[in-house]
């Protein structure tokens, strides 16, 4: 079964809908630097602050709470993405349109006493769509802004989504507490990757951490999709998908970007690989890059080259599952890796 709309269709036909009630930030996106990760952290001490750090929206901006103006902003940009986390004390009303050209996914995040408790809720604007936000005090919440044909790209071209009408039915979703914890701790455990200022990624590398934003913002949203695709050969998929990251080289590749290639859906492709190998394609890629960063760590001779560098190129943003991971596949922590390299060429 194929879905009537294309993503381009929904995305087109779904501008101008108003949404209301959503707090998000503001994304900038440079694209002179498409292939770096650029950061930027704004400590909020005043309302004034808030217009200089959101140039690109059409918002009007009111502080509705008495009292000083305090909060924080971080943002970072990669391959055309940006993604956002802020937080203020007090209450103000935002109305406007957020971007004109770019689609706008907001998420406010659960707090209870100061304690994180994930994305509560999600909601998305297309290009030119209207938006009327009032923000409580202390109030938590965070943004991703990105060109339409990214996310139709990272959609797949089955994804039960494509369907325009259940974007209208679904404008606003409710996150239940797991999926939304998982989802904020994948988003800032990637952006506390990027705090560090050091990196220089490949155009591959740069994309892979652009779906892996897409996949933790959007799957409390998405989550399982009907089975509607027949594959003949589980093998014959399998073997496509390890030709595909044969040309790939060393850089990571995302899950999203195979089922947009090959045309399936993840059901299709966990089954087939389970069939073969024995083993999830999660697990299958994970392992792969995991193997892909020993190489590296074992040919490393420069004083520079980090363990926490490595994992990140090779699509690991928490450092700590990293070497777990690692340590349960080679038998020794990725650090003694690199020690015994690095000796070895000394």
């Amino acid at each position: 079964m194929r879905w009537p709309l294309s993503r381009r269709n929904w995305l087109t036909r779904f501008c101008g809908n108003r949404a209301r009630d959503m707090p998000v930030i503001s994304a900038i996106a440079d694209p002179s630097n498409a292939d770096r990760v650029v950061t930027r952290r704004i400590k909020i001490e005043g309302f004034e602050q808030l217009r200089a750090a959101t140039p690109t929206t059409t918002s009007e901006i009111v502080q509705l709470e008495a009292g000083r103006m305090q909060g924080e902003l971080k943002h970072a940009t990669v391959a055309g993405l940006s993604l956002g986390f802020g937080t203020f004390s007090r209450g103000l009303l935002s109305r406007g349109v957020y971007s004109t050209e770019r689609l706008t996914i907001g998420f406010r995040l659960r707090r209870s006493r100061s304690v994180r408790h994930g994305i509560g809720s999600v909601r998305f604007w297309l290009p030119g769509a209207e938006h009327e936000t009032r923000y409580a005090g202390a109030a938590s919440f965070g943004g991703i802004s990105v060109a339409m044909q990214d996310m139709a790209d990272f959609l797949g071209p089955d994804s039960r989504f494509g369907d325009g009408s259940i974007w209208r039915e679904r404008q606003l979703v409710q996150a239940d507490r797991q999926a939304g914890a998982g989802a904020e701790q994948a988003l800032r455990s990637i952006m506390s990757s990027f705090d560090r200022g050091s990196l220089s990624l490949t155009q591959a590398e740069a994309v892979f951490w652009k779906r892996a934003i897409l996949e933790a913002a959007t799957s409390v949203m998405i989550g399982s999709q009907p089975e509607d695709t027949f594959v003949s050969s589980p093998a014959r998929l399998v073997k496509r998908v390890q030709e595909y990251l044969e040309r790939a080289g060393s850089a990571p590749v995302h899950i999203s970007e195979l089922l947009s290639v090959l045309r399936v859906s993840r059901r299709t492709l966990h089954r087939a690989f389970d069939e073969v190998l024995g083993i999830p394609p999660m697990t299958y890629l994970r392992r792969r890059r995991l193997c892909a960063a020993r190489i590296l760590l074992t040919e490393a001779g420069e004083a520079s080259v980090t363990v926490a560098d490595v994992a990140f190129k090779h699509g690991f943003s928490d450092f700590g599952r990293f070497s777990g991971y690692y340590r349960s596949l080679f038998g020794e922590n990725p650090a003694e890796t690199l020690r015994s390299a690095r000796q070895g060429a000394s």
